[in-house]
């Protein structure tokens, strides 16, 4: 792969030429990777024609896995190698723009490679994809592949290949997701994630980075999730995400986190977000049908008070506003999308598919898709693929600054307050499609 190459893509408004500095999975180094990509700018289609003459001395916009910024060609070859350097060093995630993640359940890999067949548009959409493909052991000290079905069954090595080879030939990043539920238990356990995080973080960790390398994938989605009240796991459940950022950092690997989509209760959720700033990439709010921009949803918690005094915390802007405090770029908060229908909630652009990916461009932010399987129609439309790469393009930074419309909603299809439980959206995001697995 040439170390850049010239898009004809510019943004509107932009002189000069539209240069993007592209390496192999974030904060590697591309000299690393083989002997062709040792020079810095190679003889290809891409770069054809391509010389100093060619980036002639004026302010180019530069996007590059750390940055994006305008510098002046009049010497190109030390400015990219300079940018070389600089992306070695960079935050995780750091001027990617907005991610579309999805994911590949060890249930749905079958059907997951049948809709990536299906539509092409779907690997020109993508950024990252996550192997939701291994377990902690039991002991809490690996990992394994996780079982296929209630019979336990696990992953073959052979459909991780075929996973990560697809995502390969488009560009997408894969990543090891690793979760604490299956076909088999049916259910989310929190003490054998604590097994892993708490009691033998050591011993998780390095299986983790040597399971990235084992696979050839990107980083790691930690994909860890507990039910009720557990504060008291906030502290080694963020000692063990700085560990395992710092562990796969050195390997120029990535890390990203999915969380429940409210601060009050479950693990990990909003609360916990601030710990995680310069070690995590992307946030994974997986809120499902329970976010839109129109929504004037509360949440109560089991036995508690209203959670944040009433306010309608399941809006796409109320999320990003959470997460920007907390510390992150609004690019690095996804909001999580759910494939197995294409309508929900009403009000903002309303309510079909399309209308959520415009919410969400909107805002600046990404998206993450439960799941591949992608079994609602909508899902396989041209429209949705071409609203999906939309929030890639540069006139997101132009598009943020758009209010998002709220439509008049009828008050008999929707009341002025209403309660939703987050317990319901925990079995909404183990999931196969069509049907519930429970």
């Amino acid at each position: 792969m040439g170390a850049i190459f010239v898009e004809r893509d510019v943004p509107e408004g932009f002189g000069g030429t539209f240069v993007t500095f592209r390496a192999p999975p974030l904060l590697r180094n591309p000299a690393m990777e083989n002997p062709a990509s040792k020079t810095l700018i190679n003889e290809s289609d891409s770069c054809s024609g391509l010389t100093s003459a060619t980036l002639r001395p004026a302010l180019v916009p530069i996007k590059t896995m750390g940055m994006s910024m305008f510098v002046s060609f009049a010497r190109p070859l030390a400015i990219v190698a300079g940018l070389v350097a600089s992306a070695a060093q960079a935050q995780p995630g750091t001027g990617t723009g907005a991610q579309v993640m999805g994911w590949v359940p060890a249930y749905g890999i079958d059907a997951s490679l049948k809709a990536f067949a299906a539509t092409p548009a779907i690997g020109q959409s993508m950024t990252r994809l996550g192997l939701q493909l291994w377990n902690p052991s039991a002991d809490g000290k690996g990992v394994v592949l996780a079982p296929v079905d209630a019979t336990g069954k696990p992953v073959t090595a052979a459909s991780v290949k075929l996973l990560t080879r697809w995502a390969r030939a488009h560009g997408v990043q894969p990543l090891l997701t690793v979760y604490n539920n299956s076909q088999v238990i049916d259910r989310w356990d929190w003490q054998w994630a604590r097994r892993a995080f708490v009691d033998h973080p050591d011993d998780f960790t390095a299986a983790l980075v040597a399971a990235v390398d084992k696979w050839e994938l990107d980083g790691v989605d930690l994909d860890l999730e507990g039910e009720g009240q557990l504060e008291a796991d906030r502290a080694p459940y963020a000692a063990f995400v700085h560990q395992l950022a710092a562990a796969l950092r050195a390997k120029g690997k990535l890390l990203t986190v999915d969380s429940f989509h409210s601060p009050c209760t479950n693990a990990p959720n909003l609360r916990w977000w601030s710990d995680w700033v310069g070690d995590v990439a992307t946030i994974h709010s997986m809120g499902y049908e329970d976010l839109y921009e129109g929504s004037r949803a509360t949440f109560t918690p089991e036995g508690r008070p209203v959670c944040e005094n009433g306010a309608a915390l399941f809006r796409y802007s109320w999320q990003l506003d959470y997460g920007m405090k907390a510390g992150y770029r609004r690019d690095q908060i996804v909001m999580g999308m759910p494939t197995w229908v294409d309508s929900w909630g009403s009000g903002g652009m309303g309510p079909g598919l399309v209308d959520h990916l415009r919410e969400v461009r909107a805002l600046g932010a990404g998206v993450g898709l439960w799941d591949m399987q992608l079994a609602a129609p909508g899902w396989a439309k041209p429209a949705t693929w071409d609203a999906v790469q939309a929030l890639r393009k540069p006139a997101n930074a132009l598009a943020r600054r758009t209010p998002v419309l709220d439509h008049e909603v009828p008050r008999t299809a929707l009341s002025d307050t209403a309660f939703v439980s987050e317990r319901s959206a925990v079995s909404t995001r183990f999931r196969s499609s069509p049907a519930p697995v429970r």
